[in-house]
């Protein structure tokens, strides 16, 4: 009787074990089109046994049924993890083709007009004059083309400035995004704990959770580590987004700032390469930056190709760029070199400025294309303005040798002073009034420049003036030119054996000198110490070095030759052999230079345009660079697909296998319940037939 009795307990467990399993197939079947649903499965297992003995004397086990271990979810870890990464590796590429495609699309048409025509109508014009350069309508034409170029310049400046800055809503959206995910996730882990601490499965909560780990694969790189109550951490970065029970926030800030004279100066880091930006960096609410590395190049090996948001970071660069960003210069050769020694410096700088330019600049499409217009737009102005405005140093040979720079010349004396330098013994470059031209004006106005820098004169005239007497035996007035500044000066502060010393860079002769606040230091840069003519230099330079420049941003049109276009120098000037005659050759030597080499696009490149291709190799290499990543896009996406179709075949729920095994749990039900029936049976026929 005792025996029959537990064997209603057996029955009643498999009634159980077969209900649980049909409520979590009904329960898949419900969500087989539920995005982030996993197929869930219940897990039975033997009660226990009981030892007693057998009819001979022999030990048996009798079984008392199953009970149901858990309900758990059929996932596989590793697949998530290859998962997570490829569709992060995903985002990061989507994003640079994304950039490239909008880019493109917005050079293809400037309103109306390609960028190109811009340049070949100041050729045309610039072509006409040549022809007549006497002709105040074509010096007019000039003029008004000349100002179109400037203004469809700054206009394309301007789309990619702009597009740059828009890149900081998504950033900030992302960053948004990233903080309302983790703290979903927080609260998930609160209601797992809960649930499955007291033994109830807590699965849609893990499949909700486990579908917001997939949607922040997409936007960042992190590890997920489960602890032993169900609850998850996360870290991203090397730091924890998420503890067990902290969130740590992410927040954007500007990269730099300004002053109130407007000079450029690091928010928290002195040695902010983009100090002034104003674009959006991502940092940690409790401080830090959340990226390790700020270099924008990226390696699958170090895994910093993952995500959008870094995506984003690398496409948009760290500040609006422009030529200087691009200062590498030539690749220097042994024989251009006294000694090796020389050689090898020139190569070791040659090098740095190269990895500079790789590491913060060439993985940007937005600051690469930001680089190369400015050094279009850069070469062509300068190009014009030297030979209306032709500049020479002051010295003998036409070098930057200061030992043999001309003396000033004083006509009243007829005497020979000082050499032409600057304060701290410097050579200097003047205006070449030898070989100027001068305008068809009243006044015969000498070497008036087409295009401006805003803020800043091509010249600095003495006050009083001074003079030189020229290769031709006359005299001219020295008009000293105002450098361009490429390299912004810095000073940092260093100890050496316990005492802070100084150090100075600044640009002398196109060249960076370093000096020292004291004597002899042991640094390894082993500066010479400044002097009080060096330090004012280094002043002045630091106050006017962005001012200097013939950027796009700073370019105007001369208002002297805007006003009387006359002034625009074509003729020769008094004291040269052909005086009062036009110089038509001059003039088209300028158009025959838009056919010269401007450069490379970049300095990792072999190819060299000239001015009247470099834009349609602007344009040819952006298109080039789409494709690339078009084809890594659609390679990347086979991936994921590949491994998250993988991720389904285990995860997923079939339809045709939930609705299988829909027939064999009801099968196990309806032979639990036939058990019982037949338990209740013997039950009664002892109770009613033995038992009278």
């Amino acid at each position: 009787m005792a025996n029959l009795m537990t064997s209603f307990y057996t029955g009643v467990s498999g009634l159980h074990s077969a209900q649980a399993s049909l409520n979590t197939t009904s329960h898949n079947l419900a969500n087989a089109q539920t995005k982030g649903y996993v197929r869930q499965q219940v897990l039975l297992t033997d009660a226990f046994y009981v030892k007693s003995i057998g009819p001979s004397d022999n030990a048996m086990m009798t079984g008392k049924g199953t009970v149901i271990q858990q309900t758990r979810q059929i996932r596989n870890e590793f697949l998530d993890y290859q998962y997570r990464m490829q569709n992060g590796r995903l985002g990061f590429y989507d994003k640079n083709r994304e950039t490239a495609i909008e880019i493109q699309d917005m050079l293809g048409e400037l309103y109306g007009e390609q960028f190109q025509t811009a340049v070949s109508d100041l050729k045309g014009a610039l072509a006409s004059l040549a022809s007549d350069p006497g002709n105040i309508v074509y010096k007019d034409q000039v003029v008004s083309i000349a100002s179109e170029f400037v203004e469809r310049a700054k206009v394309l400046q301007d789309e990619l400035n702009n597009y740059q800055t828009s890149l900081d809503v998504e950033i900030k959206q992302e960053v948004d995004q990233i903080n309302d995910i983790v703290y979903k996730i927080k609260n998930l882990n609160k209601n797992i704990q809960k649930y499955e601490a007291i033994g109830e499965p807590a699965n849609d909560y893990r499949d909700q959770r486990n579908k917001l780990l997939d949607d922040l694969s997409k936007i960042i790189d992190f590890e997920v580590n489960e602890e032993r109550d169900g609850t998850i951490t996360i870290f991203a970065q090397g730091q924890f987004l998420l503890d067990t029970t902290n969130q740590y926030r992410l927040t954007t800030v500007a990269i730099g700032k300004y002053d109130k004279n407007g000079q450029e100066w690091p928010v928290d880091d002195p040695d902010n390469r983009d100090a002034g930006s104003m674009l959006l960096k991502v940092k940690w609410e409790n401080g830090g930056d959340f990226f390790i590395k700020d270099q924008l190049t990226y390696d699958s090996s170090e895994r910093t190709d993952i995500g959008t948001l870094r995506g984003l970071m690398v496409c948009r660069g760290g500040h609006a760029a422009k030529y200087t960003d691009n200062n590498v210069g030539d690749k220097p050769q042994l024989s251009d070199y006294a000694n090796v020694a020389d050689y090898q410096l020139a190569s070791k700088d040659y090098l740095d400025k190269l990895e500079e330019y790789n590491n913060y600049v060439d993985p940007s499409i937005v600051m690469t294309l930001q680089v190369q217009i400015d050094t279009l737009v850069h070469g062509i102005v300068t190009m014009i303005n030297d030979t209306l405005s032709p500049i020479r140093y002051a010295t003998e040979d036409g070098t930057a040798d200061k030992t043999k720079a001309i003396k000033y010349y004083d006509p009243v004396t007829d005497t020979e002073t000082g050499p032409i330098v600057d304060a701290a013994g410097y050579a200097v470059r003047i205006f070449d009034f030898e070989n100027a031209f001068v305008g068809d004006d009243k006044n015969d106005t000498a070497g008036t420049e087409l295009f401006s820098r805003r803020g800043m004169e091509r010249y600095t005239k003495a006050e009083p003036p001074k003079y030189y007497k020229g290769s031709d035996g006359n005299v001219y007035e020295v008009w000293i030119y105002n450098e361009e500044i490429t390299e912004a000066p810095t000073k940092e502060t260093v100890q050496e054996s316990g005492t802070g010393v100084t150090y100075y860079t600044f640009q002398v002769n196109g060249k960076t000198v370093t000096r020292a606040s004291v004597d002899k230091t042991q640094n390894a840069k082993k500066a010479d110490k400044i002097s009080d003519e060096e330090l004012e230099i280094w002043k002045a330079q630091k106050e006017n070095w962005s001012k200097s420049l013939y950027t796009i941003g700073q370019l105007t049109m001369n208002e002297e030759i805007v006003q009387d276009s006359s002034k625009i120098p074509t003729k020769y000037q008094k004291n040269s052999p052909q005086s009062g005659g036009y110089a038509n050759e001059s003039i088209l030597q300028v158009v025959k230079n838009f056919e010269n080499a401007l450069g490379t696009l970049d300095p990792n490149s072999q190819t060299e345009f000239d001015v009247d291709h470099y834009y349609a190799g602007i344009i040819g290499n952006l298109a080039t660079v789409s494709n690339v990543w078009n084809g890594i896009v659609e390679n990347q996406e086979l991936t994921v697909h590949s491994v998250d179709n993988e991720r389904l075949d285990v995860m997923g729920v079939s339809s045709d296998e939930e609705l299988s095994d829909l027939i064999k749990f009801q099968r196990c039900y309806d032979a639990s319940s036939r058990y019982i029936t037949v338990v209740d049976e013997m039950l009664e026929h002892l109770i009613e037939r033995l038992g009278a």
